[in-house]
C-alpha cells in the first residue's frame, strides 16, 4: 500500500496527495501510514509545502468522514434507553466539540475515536469538518515545513493500530456506561436533555 501512496503523490501532485490523505483517513481502525508519505514528498522539495499541506489536510478531513458516518448510521442500533445519554452528550459536544476535533486532528491522536461519537450523537457535520479541516491542515503544514523533526511523531505502526482499536472499543462503551445527563446536570446545569 505504501507503494500506492508513493506513485500516486509522486504521479499525480498535489490530487494525488489529496487521495493519500483521504485514503489514510478513511481507514477506521488499522492505521495507515500516510503522514509517512506527506513526510517523503514534503523533503524532495518539488512540491510547494503550503500547497501540499493544503491538499494532504483537506484530504484527510474528508477521509475522516467515514468515521463520522459509521457514527450516524449506529445512532439506529442505539436503544431507546440511551437516547438520554447520547443527547446528554451532544449538548456537552456543543459546548467543547469544535476544538477537541481539532485537537485531535492536530495531533497523531487516533481520530476515529471522537469523530465516531460525534456522528453517534448526531454532531452538527458542517462544525465536525470545519475543525477537522483546521486541524488537519496545520497538523500538514507542521510536517511540510518542519519534515524531519515533526515527522518521527507521527510514523504509526502495527502497535498504533492494537491500541487505537482498544482505545476505540473503550471509548464506546464508555458513551454507554456514563450516565451523561448527571454530567450534564452538574457541568451544564442550563441546558435542557431531549429524551429520544
Amino acid at each position: 500500500m505504501q507503494d500506492l501512496f508513493q506513485f500516486l503523490a509522486q504521479n499525480f501532485g498535489y490530487l494525488g496527495v489529496f487521495l493519500v490523505g483521504l485514503i489514510g483517513a478513511a481507514s477506521i481502525i488499522i492505521p495507515v501510514p500516510t503522514t509517512v508519505v506527506l513526510l517523503g514528498v514534503a523533503t524532495t522539495r518539488i512540491f510547494d509545502p503550503f500547497l501540499l499541506a493544503l491538499a494532504f489536510g483537506t484530504g484527510s478531513a474528508v477521509g475522516q468522514l467515514t468515521s463520522y458516518a459509521v457514527g450516524h448510521a449506529g445512532r439506529k442500533v442505539v436503544s431507546e434507553k440511551y437516547w438520554g445519554r447520547m443527547n446528554a452528550m451532544l449538548k456537552i459536544f456543543e459546548h467543547y466539540g469544535m476544538i477537541a476535533v481539532f485537537i485531535f486532528a492536530l495531533t497523531p491522536l487516533p481520530d476515529s475515536l471522537l469523530f465516531i461519537p460525534m456522528g453517534l450523537v448526531h454532531y452538527s457535520l458542517l462544525k465536525v469538518f470545519i475543525a477537522a479541516v483546521a486541524g488537519k491542515i496545520c497538523m500538514s503544514l507542521m510536517i511540510t515545513y518542519f519534515g524531519g523533526a515533526v515527522g518521527q511523531v507521527f510514523v504509526e505502526n502495527w502497535i498504533f493500530g492494537v491500541v487505537t482499536t482498544i482505545l476505540l472499543i473503550l471509548v464506546v462503551v464508555g458513551m454507554f456506561k456514563i450516565n451523561w445527563e448527571n454530567v450534564v446536570e452538574k457541568y451544564l446545569p442550563n441546558e435542557k436533555i431531549r429524551k429520544n
